[in-house]
């Protein structure tokens, strides 16, 4: 079967369900009979066939488990059921661009989700902001998704996002490792122009000096000579962007290294957004990484969290919450999609207009990440903000443990 019929079979695809007894809470037992009205859509792109890529998994299981509890109550619109579209942008922006307009003709679509990769967010804003149906990001940062200027805006994030994100990074090397001299190692994408920016801006006020910087295109294989780099300017750690395949070559360069001359490495959350532990083998045992994030399973007592870990864990095969894969794509796709669906039953539309209006204008949400008062205002677009960064280790077996 060629991409193409896949794609079409999954769009087609009719999912509804609810889970089963003792995952969902007593009240939502009792909820109404199951939907039966035309479905709404929520469609969601992003770089399914990138094989080292779990963040596109990780964000559907979150929307679906949504979509349970939503359509365990009745729908939305008094009786029309919450309906998955997903489409594979293959981490090409053109064809991420083409897979939002095709989603956005199509009736009763009432948002587009984007994944993993800022930089296919950032080109698909302007046919958003033609189209005017919401396109939400629950993992890209790059602080141009939100920060555009074209107003009224319909892109959305419930994410990271650069400009404190990458504060965050630059914070933790000075407190974790006391360093003061850095090495910066950035993709060469609207996602590490990002990053850039904020180092740029913020380190010297941090007390922070950068010594070397160093821009990769994706796929590369060799880089030797960025570690060097980093080396001969005497750096004491490393601040890196980067998806998981980058960063395990640069993590096995720093492991050759005699164990008292590895750097440090502070990274951004691209890794955790794929199979990392895989990849990187030893090295993760050999390097000191610190990956930041926006959520934890692990020791969270948040009821929606719980709700969410329960069904993840059942869907797939977990022991245990830590080992749940990409994590905040879980949770952000989960709170995102009860946030969308409050919006049209506020808005008694799937106009995109009156959505984008309605996710303005949302009353407080308690979710699996934070509570929403509000998330979002017609002048802020972003839904998370820095109370929500810790960092975390990535394990050999993949498990993401939190770091005081």
């Amino acid at each position: 079967m060629g991409h193409k019929a896949r794609v079409w079979l999954r769009r087609i695809a009719p999912w509804v369900g609810v889970w089963a007894a003792g995952v969902l809470p007593a009240a939502w037992h009792s909820a109404s009979a199951a939907p039966t009205g035309d479905p709404v859509y929520i469609a969601f792109d992003d770089a399914y066939s990138i094989r080292t890529n779990t963040a596109p998994l990780a964000i559907e299981r979150g929307i679906r488990a949504a979509m349970e509890e939503i359509n365990a109550r009745g729908g939305v619109l008094a009786g029309r059921p919450l309906r998955l579209l997903t489409s594979d942008n293959q981490g090409v922006s053109a064809r991420a661009r083409d897979n939002y307009l095709e989603h956005a003709a199509r009736p009763d679509v009432v948002a587009v989700f984007g994944g993993k990769f800022s930089p296919v967010i950032v080109e698909t804003v302007p046919a958003a902001q033609k189209a005017q149906v919401p396109l939400v990001s629950v993992w890209g940062s790059a602080d141009q998704i939100t920060e555009h200027g074209l107003r009224p805006s319909y892109t959305f994030r419930l994410s990271l996002k650069d400009s404190w994100g990458v504060d965050a990074l630059l914070q933790r090397t000075r407190q974790a490792h006391k360093a003061q001299r850095l090495c910066v190692v950035l993709p060469n994408t609207a996602w590490g122009r990002s990053g850039h920016a904020v180092i740029n801006a913020r380190a010297a006020p941090l007390g922070l000096s950068v010594v070397a910087t160093r821009w990769y295109n994706w796929g590369e294989k060799a880089f030797a000579e960025v570690v060097d780099a980093c080396y001969a300017a005497a750096a004491q750690a490393m601040v890196l962007v980067a998806n998981e395949v980058e960063a395990a070559l640069i993590l096995k360069e720093i492991a050759q290294r005699p164990a008292a001359e590895r750097l440090p490495v502070v990274s951004h959350w691209g890794v955790t957004g794929g199979v990392i532990h895989e990849l990187a083998g030893e090295a993760l045992e050999k390097v000191d990484l610190q990956v930041i994030q926006t959520f934890t399973f692990v020791g969270n007592e948040r009821p929606r969290a719980r709700q969410l870990a329960q069904w993840l864990l059942r869907e797939g095969g977990h022991a245990s919450p830590k080992d749940i894969a990409s994590p905040v794509g879980s949770a952000h796709g989960y709170d995102m999609t009860h946030l969308v669906a409050r919006a049209v039953d506020q808005a008694r539309s799937t106009r995109g207009e009156a959505v984008r209006q309605a996710l303005e204008r949302l009353a407080p949400f308690d979710g699996a990440v934070r509570r929403y008062a509000p998330a979002f205002t017609p002048e802020r677009h972003d839904a998370l903000g820095p109370q929500q960064v810790l960092f975390v280790r990535v394990e050999r077996t993949g498990a993401l443990v939190p770091l005081r």
